[in-house]
């Protein structure tokens, strides 16, 4: 997530969306993470507008030679690099097939006594109930070529496709990952790029966000009114686990 203004953000996350975000340290101006069950939302300046924009989404993965293998078997464009953050070191892999919008691949290398167990467990539940990151929605321009390379990429098998139907939206396919799903969306090139966060029940976000969330939609989501999110697509849905 790209916002304007860190701080404003993480005093508007934690007072009206029940959302706490961690202040890095060592970047207390342009950084922070919200922490959910092995995994995190990465709140950061640089949005251009009063917005907040999320357009990038990751995903983990544990052995770089065996993924450089597999992409390269895949004939899936990537390349390999490392980034420096703000508290920590990452490999970085970019990867492409066509105009499909894809995640960055991750994994955290250093320091080493943090990467080892990263990202945590979650300590402890948000005051809005959010414990997990149950799917990221995103947009694409077709929705085949998009369940092709998805295919690709996971090393899924093609008898078996990701489930894929019609809505109020248009066609989208939901592709299960390790934890979660990712929710493809016909229609739109931008990429864009919405959050669902997973609670026990919706009693909860509904109660600390007011009369700001949406009724659930046919996914079971219950989408939290924009103006409440400064433009962010974020819903909460019931996930066990």
């Amino acid at each position: 997530m790209a916002v304007p203004d860190l701080a404003a953000a993480v005093e508007h996350m934690e007072r009206r969306l029940g959302l706490g975000a961690t202040v890095s340290p060592d970047a207390p101006e342009r950084h922070s993470r919200v922490f959910l069950d092995r995994s995190y939302l990465e709140v950061s300046t640089g949005s251009p507008s009063a917005d907040w924009e999320a357009t990038l989404f990751f995903l983990r993965f544990s052995h770089p030679v065996a993924l450089r293998a597999h992409l390269e078997a895949a004939g899936i464009d990537h390349r390999f690099g490392e980034y420096e953050g703000v508290d920590g070191t990452w490999d970085d892999v970019e990867i492409r097939v066509g105009a499909v919008p894809l995640p960055i691949l991750v994994r955290r290398t250093a320091p080493a006594a943090v990467a080892r167990d990263w990202p945590p467990a979650l300590r402890q539940e948000h005051r809005c109930g959010a414990r997990s990151l149950a799917a990221v929605h995103v947009e694409v321009p077709s929705l085949d070529e998009a369940i092709g390379a998805y295919h690709r990429l996971l090393a899924t098998d093609e008898a078996s496709p990701p489930v894929a139907k019609a809505g109020s939206g248009g066609g989208r396919a939901r592709i299960p990952l390790a934890s979660g799903e990712l929710v493809v969306h016909e229609g739109s090139p931008s990429g864009s790029v919405g959050v669902v966060l997973g609670v026990r029940s919706l009693a909860t976000p509904r109660a600390a966000l007011g009369g700001s969330m949406r009724p659930t939609d046919e996914d079971d989501v219950a989408w939290v009114d924009p103006a409440e999110t400064c433009g962010l697509r974020l819903g909460f849905t019931e996930a066990g686990g």
